[in-house]
Parts: C-alpha cells; structure tokens; sequence
C-alpha cells in the first residue's frame, strides 16, 4: 500500500501497542505529531525534551512496554540526551525519534542542522555515545524498517534507549509500505541458563555453610517477583538486593538483611557477608556503591556464583568462580526448591544482626522532621501496592536504605546516572500507567530542577504525592564538601513557597514541620484527587547516615 512516511511510523507504534508518545513539538517534528494524533496515540506534550525521557522512562518502569518520545531539531535532540544517558544505564528500552533539518540543506548552516556538515552539530553521534543505536534514515524508503529495528534492539539482549533520526522533508513523501506483525521482527525471548551450569551453583549454594543471594537489575522479567519470593521462602537463605532491584523482593522478609548500598552503611548485609564463604549473585551487576569496590575485606572468604542475562556482565566486576547465563527464572527453575542445612542457624545469624543494629524504632525531631522518621511513617501509610519513585541525592539514598517495599509495589530509582530532578516527571510517568498509589520522594534542589512538569500533570488530571524534603540546599552534596574542604559552598539557596506554587498548578499543598503534621497531611493526600506537594521542613542537624 501506499502510505507517506509520518503515517508508516505512526501506524507502527500503534501496531506496537504504544498508548502514548512523549516530547515536545518544533518545526521539524510537528509532521510526526500530526501522524500520532491521526493514529488515535494519545499526545503527553511536556514542558521540555528531557523532562519526556524522564516521564517516559517512569512509564516503562511500571508497564514494561517501550515508551515513545519525539524531540525536534537542534535544541530538542539535545536535550534528551541526559534522560537518553540515563535509561541506557539502567537499561531501560525507549525508543527517541528526533527530526533534523531538511536533507537538502544538510551543511549549508540552516538553523537547528544536526548533519555534522559545515558549521552543524551531529545529533546521532552525540545519541550514539548513550544508547544501544543510533540511526540516521538514509532515505525516505528505509524509515519503516529502521523505526521496527529500533523496537528489535531496545528489547532484545539487555534492553535499552534508540534513536532514529528522520530529515523533515522525508515526513510528508509517499512509500509503498507494507504491514509486518511485530512478532514476525523481533524474538524478546531471555534466554535459559544452562542446565548444568545451574546443578554445579544448586550445589555449591546447599552445600556452603553460610551463603547469600544478592538479587540485582539483570532479574528483570515478568512474573520474577512471585518466583523470587517462593525460592527464598524455600531456600531459607539471607538476602540482599541491589537499590534498583528492591521491588523485586519482599522486604520484609526476616531474612532480608537489607539494600546492598554502601553510602550510609546499611551494616547488616556487609558484616554478614565478610563471614559468608558462598555468594550467589542473581542479576546483580556489583556497582561501586553497592561493593564498595575499595573494600578488600568485603568477599575475601566467599566463593561467588553469578547469573546474569547479559554474557558481559559475568565477571566484570570481581571473578567468578561458577557462572551462567541467562535468565534469572530459569535459573530458579532449574535448581532444588529446598531449605539449606544450615537454616535454623542462620536465621539465628540474622536476628543477631538484626539486634545490633535495630531500625524499629522512633526517632526525636528536632528544628524538623528527622528524615529517618519520615520515612517509617510513609512506609507505614503507603498503599501496599504503591509505586514509589526517588529522585537522587539524601532524599533517595534514605528511600533506598529506609524504605521498606514488598513485592507488590514498585520502586523506581534512575540509579547509575543518578541526574537531580528524575522524579517529578518519572512519577507523572508512572502515574499514567497506573490507578494506583504514585508517592515521589524529592529534594528541594531535584525539584527545582523539574518542577515545570507540574504543568504536564494539571494538563492530564494525574495524582503523585510529591513529598518535597525541604533543607535549603543538596543536602548530600552540602555534607561531602564539608567533609572534604571543612566548609561547603555551591550548595545552598533560598526556597520559593511550595505550597502556594502547587496551589497555582491547581493541586493542592500542604506543609509538615513534624512527624504528627506528616501523618494528618499525608492522610489527608491520600484522599485527593489531584496532584499533592506536602513541604517538608527536614532537620537539617539530624540528616546524616544512621
């Protein structure tokens, strides 16, 4: 059939179940807007181009589906790269389409050229250096068949972030288009970890005398939350989970020992594993801060066994004595569902650990809420099947270390990039994807980063509970500085008034200066209907790591 080139690619993302596609308009783009609102693709138009990455990267977090984003030359190209940056580190699969200037103009300096010809910037080569591709259509005929190669990519393998990129004048041009199932030009299949691999660990692991399991990022698949669950209640062994990783597991399980996460010392996990003599890595990807790296001590005793979809990541980090690749549910389905020999006594272990260094307790607030308070009390009131969002900094290392999730809910965390302001649109991301419970935890710095998608949230009628950790500065940044140069500056700022802002936006705001007011407001943001911002006066002498 014949088809022009912005209707091909629409009447692909429909094919691919694409419910919404994010970004921003421009000149060069606006053919490909037209497309999607022709095609019945509902248009989520956010207030900048990286703010979209970050609001489409929070909706694929909690739906699984590749999300959409269209940036226009120039200016809307570049900005998407930090979010594009971003999900490409915690492997996030999104699919970028930006336009550049018409072909032929390419180099003869038109504004917003993204060729690399004459006086130009090349938009690909900068997307190139943070995703898995980065594709310039050729010619009007091939766009089709790269838009459906850039959803092959982004799934397949480890997933992540593509970007295609289209001329202008190539939108508007007739090609004989020819419809392809998508099942027909991609295989999302993980593949099953060797069976015999899989014996040696099973061994290994009921044979030790005190083993871990550390569940990481790469366990990522669907249903891996219920299988998890049913292996380590089977398994009775101690556990740990990567920051990214924690709404994969039940954290309340007795055996947990906590987020492997070494900022702030959650101590349980590390002294536990100095002793341990086997660790079973399922996915984990062994990051800097959650191994700390310069720690010799850390696994000198431990034989360590690693299962990991991506054939790159094993033995990357520190060397391995077993491994395989693959999923990580075929692993679990390939080995004993048994308690170890030593259950009863490492159960005992834990709850030593447990004693010494207690979490169950209140703390005193001081001139504020005490950040270790806030979190207990919102874990305590958050629905059970919530979705919990972090933007980076204090705020986020006391969520990861503080806040307990179960495996019902979400908690999304850009965790490798780490960029300040993630969470404001992240959370509208999830908020579209689901009817559930959409609680972000922000500092004020983070927020002021990003807050102009309050805009995106009056706009489309979505509830997040923003709770805004007020303390006049990036707190995390404020206490290194002074720990290294014994002063601290770059900073610090002064705050506009949140609650009236949100009153602006059409939401309604609340403040909170002490654990009591924290509990009356938060009751009462449950029950709204819009969006919240509960300001959060934070003791500024009380935050530091427990």
């Amino acid at each position: 059939m014949k088809k022009d080139v912005k209707s091909s690619v629409a009447d692909i993302l429909k094919q691919e179940g694409i419910k919404y596609v994010f970004g921003h308009t421009g000149g060069h783009i606006m053919h490909m807007w037209e497309a999607v609102n022709n095609a019945g693709i509902k248009i989520i138009f956010n207030k900048q181009e990286g703010n979209a990455v970050y609001m489409a990267d929070g909706h694929t977090r909690v739906t699984g589906i590749p999300s959409v984003i269209l940036g226009t030359a120039g200016p809307g190209a570049t900005n998407m790269l930090t979010g594009i940056a971003t999900a490409y580190l915690d492997s996030i699969p999104l699919i970028a389409i930006g336009a550049t200037v018409d072909s032929s103009a390419f180099g003869r300096n038109p504004i917003q050229d993204g060729s690399g010809r004459g006086r130009a910037t090349e938009q690909r080569l900068a997307f190139k250096a943070v995703c898995k591709q980065a594709m310039l259509a050729p010619s009007p005929q091939e766009v089709p068949n790269m838009v459906r190669e850039a959803f092959r990519i982004a799934l397949s393998g480890r997933p992540g972030p593509v970007y295609i990129e289209i001329p202008s004048d190539f939108w508007g041009i007739e090609i004989d288009y020819q419809r392809i199932k998508p099942n027909q030009y991609k295989n999302t299949t993980i593949p099953r970890c060797n069976l015999k691999a899989c014996q040696k660990i099973s061994k290994a692991l009921y044979g030790s005398i005190k083993p871990l399991i550390v569940v990481g990022a790469g366990a990522e698949e669907k249903g891996i939350n219920d299988k998890l669950e049913k292996f380590l209640k089977a398994t009775q062994i101690p556990f740990s989970v990567a920051p990214i990783a924690k709404n994969y597991i039940d954290e309340f399980n007795p055996l947990y020992l906590g987020v492997m996460r070494g900022t702030g010392n959650t101590q349980k996990v590390y002294e536990y594993m100095r002793k341990a003599d086997f660790v079973l890595f399922l996915g984990d990807r062994m990051q800097e801060w959650e191994m700390n790296w310069y720690d010799d001590s850390l696994i000198k005793n431990a034989k360590l066994a690693q299962i990991d979809p991506d054939p790159e990541e094993i033995g990357r980090v520190y060397p391995i004595d077993l491994s395989s690749i693959g999923s990580i549910s075929s692993f679990i389905d390939s080995v004993p569902h048994k308690k170890h020999k030593n259950s009863i006594k490492l159960k005992k272990d834990v709850e030593i650990l447990y004693k010494k260094f207690s979490r169950e307790k209140r703390y005193k607030d001081g001139d504020g809420i005490n950040p270790l308070n806030l979190n207990n009390i919102i874990e305590e009131m958050a629905s059970k099947d919530a979705t919990i969002v972090c933007d980076t900094g204090y705020a986020k290392s006391m969520a990861i270390m503080k806040f307990r999730t179960n495996h019902k809910q979400k908690f999304l965390v850009a965790d490798n990039n780490g960029p300040m302001g993630y969470s404001v649109p992240a959370a509208l991301g999830a908020a579209l994807a689901t009817k559930k419970e959409v609680i972000c935890f922000v500092g004020d710095g983070g927020f002021q980063m990003s807050l102009n998608e309050l805009g995106t949230a009056l706009n489309y009628k979505l509830k997040v509970i923003y709770i805004l950790q007020k303390n006049k500065g990036c707190a995390s940044l404020t206490n290194f500085h002074s720990q290294v140069y014994g002063h601290h500056c770059a900073t610090t700022f002064k705050n506009p008034d949140y609650i009236k802002m949100a009153e602006s936006y059409g939401m309604k705001g609340y403040g909170a200066t002490n654990s009591e007011e924290l509990k009356t407001t938060f009751a009462k943001a449950k029950k709204d209907k819009t969006s919240v911002i509960i300001e959060i006066q934070v003791d500024q002498d009380l935050m530091k790591w427990e």
